[in-house]
């Protein structure tokens, strides 16, 4: 059956199959898609600035702008670049990829440990193929670094709490990887652990075991690893630091709303639907899972009760921060996939747990019938098979409606692949619902699995590439690097689009202008030269007279798809004008 591996090494098999998986929805599409929003690239300046400038200690984006997080990712990033022969976007996604794996194969050893290898093998394996963790798995930023020392420092908190893991080098280890959790994304990467730690041992009334934690040698470890790059960073980057780092990015966010936020105010329950969406496919058991364990009272279980608190503190605790954006939570699946999986694998019954299964088989056997319908249609519509994205178009906001027509796009020129992979997810949803009204529940998690990893390369060879290749500034940079060399002038006026990736792609520093048109005219007359800009700043600054010269259009609209930019060449004031 499913997951029931009968071979002597049975753990080698399972983190084989794992490791397999991971190679498969992590690692293939890393460099094949160019930067296209606006996050990546950021991050990505501020690794090129560390192998380039050799700033490892407190590197600036450009050389002069405080980065937003601390740079653990970046370190990361930056030595996978420098064994990688240079800094590209599968340098730097890299240790996203890299950390994600090792998270997977530390939930398996947990659950393993905890509720034996068939459910530790489960449960990395929903972890792997939520599509939260598939995202962040592969986007250069800072938060499956967060996540993964969370998860480490959990894990290594908990083995050696239940005794699996002996001897004191293993606190140490603890307390090196909690301090190097806050390089990861600062405080925060303290304060998840720290918040599940106590009060799990408060809740077990184990005031030894809290007071041996506290009092450990290895505390100041972790403050000399956490807050040393803190104090050494403030007396380098002074006001301006404490402002974006100190300020800014954790108390602000976290405590002030409106105009004294830093951005991303949403509402308490924001995180309710994005949990339910983003942890597809294994989501769809969650509230039987949350309405289950508190009927059994599966608090009083030890390992559940740790499990419980790890997901609740950090989903409350983001819940409450003003600030809110759907990555912040990722800490939290690797928790909830271990809860999900406990969940399936156990034989005790109960109205919940019937119910909760049988309303999940439905749910399968619609998506299911709903995507055998659409293939039905899409046999007959042939190469005309967008037309079924049109009807969704509609119903969202302006802004998304730019990237349905690229995915519209898409289907239109892959039109026969997408109806073969709308028939292999149905019956793959087919399968699933009916293996759980058999009360198969391993078959069925086999399915999903499958389902999971099917749509994420589609979603990732397919529709990601079709949005990078309509918004990517690649292109066009590469265009640029052709015409302008290396010591000629250029300029980007960055009012009104976002340059990042027009600076990562050029290779190294660009001065970048902000301000009014007409001081930008003055410098292009005055100076000469070569400027990137928006096409729409472009269009204003047209009437200002001969000497300005179009040189090459970009066809990448940007990370919010409305934003073409333009290379302008200014001929200097007294020659050729």
């Amino acid at each position: 059956m499913m997951f029931n591996i009968h071979f002597e090494n049975a753990p080698f098999w399972h983190r084989a199959t794992l490791l397999a998986l991971c190679a498969l929805l992590y690692f293939p599409y890393l460099g094949k898609l160019p930067f296209f929003n606006k996050g990546e690239p950021r991050e990505a300046l501020v690794v090129q600035e560390i192998v380039q400038q050799g700033s490892w200690l407190f590197p600036l984006k450009r050389g002069e702008e405080v980065p937003s997080k601390p740079p653990l990712f970046h370190w990361l990033a930056a030595l996978a670049s420098m064994m990688g022969g240079g800094v590209s976007e599968m340098t730097v996604r890299f240790p996203s990829a890299l950390l994600a794996t090792l998270a997977v194969l530390l939930l398996y050893g947990l659950g393993r440990r905890m509720f034996g290898e068939e459910t530790g093998f489960l449960a990395a394996l929903m972890l792997a193929t939520t599509v939260a963790f598939q995202s962040e798995a592969i986007a250069a930023r800072v938060d499956m670094t967060l996540a993964f020392f969370v998860t480490v420092v959990l894990v290594i908190f908990y083995l050696v709490y239940q005794g699996f893991l002996k001897g004191s080098g293993w606190l140490y280890a603890f307390y090196l990887l909690l301090g190097l959790g806050v390089l990861a994304k600062g405080p925060v990467g303290l304060i998840l652990p720290a918040m599940v730690i106590c009060a799990f041992l408060v809740a077990r009334t184990r005031w030894d075991f809290l007071s041996r934690l506290c009092f450990h040698k290895g505390v100041i470890l972790a403050l000399l690893v956490g807050l040393a790059w803190y104090g050494l960073a403030i007396a380098k980057g002074g006001e301006e630091f404490v402002s974006r780092q100190v300020f800014h990015e954790n108390l602000a966010r976290f405590f002030f709303s409106g105009e004294n936020g830093s951005g991303h105010q949403k509402p308490v329950y924001y995180y309710i639907p994005y949990l339910m969406l983003e942890g597809l496919p294994w989501s769809l058991f969650l509230p039987f899972v949350v309405a289950d364990w508190f009927r059994r009272r599966a608090y009083a279980d030890e390992h559940l009760l740790f499990l419980m608190l790890w997901a609740g503190l950090i989903f409350a605790f983001f819940s409450l921060s003003a600030g809110k954006r759907s990555v912040y939570i990722l800490p939290l699946y690797p928790a909830l996939a271990l809860l999900t999986a406990v969940w399936l694998k156990r034989s005790e019954g109960g109205r919940i747990r019937a119910w909760g299964l049988k309303s999940v088989a439905g749910v399968c056997l619609l998506l299911g019938a709903g995507a055998l319908l659409a293939s039905v249609v899409g046999l007959f519509a042939g190469e005309n098979v967008s037309w079924l994205f049109s009807y969704v178009e509609t119903m969202v906001k302006a802004k998304d409606q730019v990237a349905l027509v690229m995915v519209r796009e898409a289907l239109a020129r892959n039109a026969w692949l997408f109806l073969a992979l709308f028939l292999l997810s149905s019956a793959l949803w087919i399968a699933a619902g009916l293996r759980l009204l058999a009360m198969d529940q391993r078959a069925a998690a086999g399915c999903l699995a499958a389902l999971s990893l099917l749509v994420g390369l589609a979603v990732q060879g397919m529709v990601m590439a079709a949005l990078a290749e309509a918004r990517s500034y690649r292109p066009f940079m590469d265009e640029v690097n052709r015409r302008v060399g290396c010591c000629e002038p250029l300029v980007v006026y960055g009012e009104g689009w976002d340059s990042s990736s027009v600076i990562f792609y050029r290779g190294g520093r660009i001065p970048v202008q902000q301000g009014d048109l007409t001081s930008l005219k003055r410098k292009m007359r005055e100076t000469g030269g070569y400027y990137i800009m928006g096409e729409r700043e472009w269009k204003r600054l047209e009437a200002g007279g001969p000497g300005l010269t179009v040189e090459t259009r970009s066809q990448g609209t940007g990370p919010d798809g409305a934003e073409p930019i333009v290379l302008i060449r200014a001929a200097k004031a007294g020659k050729g004008v």
